[in-house]
């Protein structure tokens, strides 16, 4: 199961997205149900995310008591590998650089959006088969087991996808 943090300070907007989210098919994510958690209010969406790690968090980038960038850079801190979206009606050239400089961004929604956009988004943010993030909270004995297993494996080669991930082989390339 995929778990999504949805932020916006407008109830309309977020359900809105639910209805996106809800409309993708559960094929495109190799079977995983999405579980989307919807808050109004930043605060209240960084303290679930102190009890609950998410796959992916979408945020509006304005909004009355935190802007998108200090939400999603708080939510950096508390969860560091978690892919962040940002969904907005304001384009400011400006504010869209420094969110992806601020934040690393992985993406920029306009609104109004179509629902395939978004969709095509979420699903290339969750990529099926990818490695869920981890929190801080959680890092420390399964990136251990994930060295050594590289290491018992031999691994003489390692790579950066176009994607960013990182893939690793037991030969060197050509």
């Amino acid at each position: 199961m995929y778990r999504i943090l949805l932020v916006d300070d407008e109830p309309n907007i977020l359900n809105a997205l639910r209805r996106c989210l809800a409309s993708i098919d559960v094929g495109r994510l190799d079977g995983d149900a999405l579980k989307v958690e919807a808050f109004t209010s930043p605060e209240r969406a960084l303290e679930r995310s102190e009890e609950q790690d998410f796959d992916l968090v979408i945020s509006d980038y304005r909004m009355p008591s935190m802007d998108g960038v200090e939400f999603l850079s708080a939510m950096m801190e508390l969860q560091p590998a978690v892919p962040r979206m940002i969904c907005s009606g304001y384009a400011d050239r400006d504010a869209i650089i420094a969110a992806v400089n601020e934040v690393q961004l992985a993406r920029f929604i306009g609104k109004p959006w179509t629902d395939e956009e978004f969709a095509d988004a979420v699903v290339a943010l969750l990529r099926p088969g990818r490695a869920r993030p981890r929190s801080q909270r959680q890092a420390g004995a399964p990136t251990q087991s994930v060295l050594a297993e590289a290491v018992a494996a031999r691994v003489t080669h390692v790579e950066q996808d176009d994607d960013g991930s990182i893939v690793l082989s037991s030969e060197d390339p050509l």
